[in-house]
């Protein structure tokens, strides 16, 4: 019988850890692409209707916009997986390493405070406009802004998983 060993369950669970992170972001990064080719289809849609076929097509306006905040939402945890933030990127140049290290675990953690305000106050942000609805299209103004809190949870999973390799990188 073969016996398993602290440091190998640690393990398995850390590649569990990373396949699920790096699927989520796979996942966003299709999203991504959905949101951002709806954004360039809409968009060329209202010139060609506007500027070509002299009408003008009401609901794409509206729903350019939509998709355009979606697509920073979502991006906002892609991109602060990958530490492309501005912020970010600033202090990976301008800091030593064993600094930067310490100001990212700082980062994170203030961000993390950040995020789960906004996740609060933007699910009842969502919830107070459930009952109203968009001009053109119609739709319920709660799921146009339920993307607050979804995006921001998004970050919050993502900073997680950065405290904890900060973490886990001290304890090996």
């Amino acid at each position: 019988m073969r016996k398993t060993s602290v440091f190998q369950v640690r393990d398995k669970e850390e590649e569990d850890m990373k396949r699920f992170y790096d699927s989520l972001e796979k996942s966003l990064r299709i999203f991504l692409l959905v949101l951002v080719s709806g954004l360039v289809v809409t968009t060329v849609l209202q010139i060609v209707a506007r500027f070509i076929l002299m009408v003008s097509i009401p609901w794409t306006d509206e729903l350019a916009r939509y998709l355009m905040i979606w697509a920073a939402f979502v991006g906002l945890g892609v991109a602060y997986r990958k530490r492309e933030l501005i912020c970010v990127a600033f202090f990976r140049e301008k800091l030593p390493p064993h600094l930067l290290k310490v100001a990212l675990l700082v980062s994170d953690l203030l961000c993390s405070v950040f995020a789960i305000v906004i996740v609060i106050y933007g699910f009842k942000l969502s919830l107070l406009n459930a009952g109203q609805v968009s001009p053109s299209m119609r739709v319920s103004l709660g799921i146009v802004y339920a993307i607050i809190p979804f995006g921001c949870l998004l970050f919050l999973l993502f900073a997680f998983e950065s405290v904890f390799s900060y973490f886990r990188e001290r304890r090996s």
